[in-house]
């Protein structure tokens, strides 16, 4: 059951690669720092932070000239626990697009978020709908727009063994601004293998595939190897389930 459940969300990943000439295909790697904190039963943080870096052109390789700095992201947020299921997040992210690049583009961010999760015998399952406010400012114009979109995500995660796990999740991007010529913008779907190394870190490596809207039919897809290390602190004096039985 569970190799059939990998390969189907491997094979859902990739189903929608697009290898048209309109469209742009990259392939890099993608670091990833993943830690949160329990304060107590109602009120816990998280911060996330990744760099996005790819690095051949799949369309017509040239290795020298291919890796670029394209993403640098980094979440602060704060969450309270409805209940043990039940949860609502608010977050400031600050995002540069083509780092260091004369045509970088800078965004600060503040989102809302609530998540849902639940559990269906050995599978943890997340549901997860997220409003983004952006502010955003291309370095080379000083020119700043402010755009609004909703993010809907649903995932799981699933034990392989005491140490190993499974878990994927694939989340839409929806732009909700008045002059947007396009609704559907985003993509992210990810699949990986985690494992426990203790009781306060986990590192899982895994796939990403992102794919995004430049309208008239093409799309920037993004494939990348993902490694993340995951870290917990417990600052209250039981430790508690991550989901409900």
């Amino acid at each position: 059951m569970m190799r059939k459940l990998t390969i189907i969300t491997i094979a859902l990943l990739f189903i929608s690669i697009r290898l048209y000439s309109q469209n742009i295909n990259v392939f890099g790697v993608f670091p990833t720092i993943d830690h949160s904190g329990t304060f107590n039963d109602k009120v816990d943080y998280s911060l996330y932070y990744f760099a996005a870096l790819p690095l051949v052109n799949l369309n017509s390789p040239d290795f020298s000239k291919d890796a670029f700095f394209h993403l640098l992201y980094l979440e602060q947020a704060l969450n309270y626990n409805v209940s043990r299921r039940l949860s609502i997040t608010g977050s400031y992210v600050y995002q540069r697009e083509n780092g260091v690049a004369e045509n970088s583009v800078e965004e600060n961010r503040l989102y809302l978020q609530t998540k849902y999760k639940h559990s269906v015998k050995k599978v943890n399952l997340i549901y997860r709908l997220r409003y983004d406010f952006r502010q955003i400012t291309e370095q080379s114009t000083n020119e700043m727009v402010y755009r609004q979109r909703v993010r809907l995500l649903a995932g799981f995660d699933t034990p392989v063994n005491e140490k190993l796990y499974v878990t994927a999740y694939e989340e839409a991007f929806f732009n909700t601004y008045p002059s947007s010529k396009t609704s559907y913008a985003e993509n992210w779907a990810y699949v990986a293998l985690g494992k426990k190394l203790n009781q306060k870190n986990k590192v899982e490596i895994g796939l990403l595939y992102v794919t995004w809207n430049l309208r008239k039919g093409s799309w920037f897809n993004q494939y990348y190897f993902q490694c993340t290390w995951i870290n917990h602190l417990n600052f209250t004096k039981t430790n508690k389930k991550n989901y409900d039985s």
